[in-house]
């Protein structure tokens, strides 16, 4: 194994029999604006960065952890998790209006990391996705030769069908899909269960995952394997009442 690590312009390589097997690429920011540092913020006793990290570590599915960030403070957070970080990323890939899937390209392309590799891109955004829950998404993703994109959901009822959803309009709400909504019946059980997903863990092919144009096409037309979470660990850290409710929630079941 061969390691060369980038860090404030040393550039970062790792090989594995030549070729990069299989990588866990977190991405944090500095900017987050609904929770200032969100990622290094302490969450139940570490930095949210660091669960992240640890699950990922314990899971010990990844030949390598790669956290990309243009912030030092994280940068350093990450090292302390046992992240390898290939150096601080341009400004323009670290604004709210930036597009991960841009990040990722930038990171695979500095790292030639192709379509040999297997990866998988996790947000910090849920602290309940653990190494058991990793290690989970890892063999749906391996059981299909890692050919197609896997994703964290559950599964919702009738509650959540696509046709109840609105749009406010004018101070009133309206349904999306008035059409479905016409077509429906009133009682929820006569439905079949849906899924959702944050998609806070996404395992895809490298190609696939730099444009979000070919990742969302690639889902319309082959669908993804769905890698079921309990409704207790589907969180989505985006202000501060989910966080509030996050670490209510966290600490009864792990603390």
């Amino acid at each position: 194994m061969k390691v060369l690590v980038e860090f404030h312009h040393v550039f970062l390589f790792m090989q594995k029999n030549n070729r990069m097997e299989v990588i866990a690429l977190i991405c944090c920011r500095g900017g987050s604006k609904s929770i200032p540092e969100k990622n290094i913020k302490e969450f139940c006793g570490k930095p949210l960065l660091g669960w992240a990290l640890d699950h990922a570590v314990q899971s010990g599915v990844f030949d390598q952890i790669i956290l990309s960030t243009d912030s030092q403070k994280i940068a350093t957070v990450g090292e302390e998790y046992g992240a390898i970080i290939p150096g601080l990323r341009p400004d323009y890939l670290a604004t709210s209006e930036s597009d991960v899937f841009d990040t990722h390209k930038y990171v695979f392309n500095k790292l030639q990391i192709t379509d040999k590799t297997h990866v998988v891109c996790i947000l910090t955004n849920n602290p309940f996705i653990n190494s058991k829950l990793i290690r989970e998404g890892y063999a749906i993703a391996k059981g299909a030769n890692f050919n197609t994109i896997a994703l964290d959901v559950i599964k919702v009822g009738g509650d959540y069908l696509h046709f109840r959803h609105c749009y406010e309009k004018d101070g009133r709400l309206f349904f999306h899909d008035s059409e479905a909504m016409k077509k429906s019946g009133i009682n929820r059980q006569s439905y079949e269960s849906t899924y959702t997903s944050i998609s806070n863990m996404r395992w895809g092919k490298p190609s696939v995952m730099i444009d979000y144009n070919i990742y969302k096409n690639e889902i319309i037309q082959n669908g993804s394997l769905p890698i079921p979470l309990p409704k207790t660990r589907n969180f989505d850290l985006d202000d501060m009442d989910d966080w509030k409710i996050a670490e209510a929630v966290f600490s009864g079941l792990f603390l």
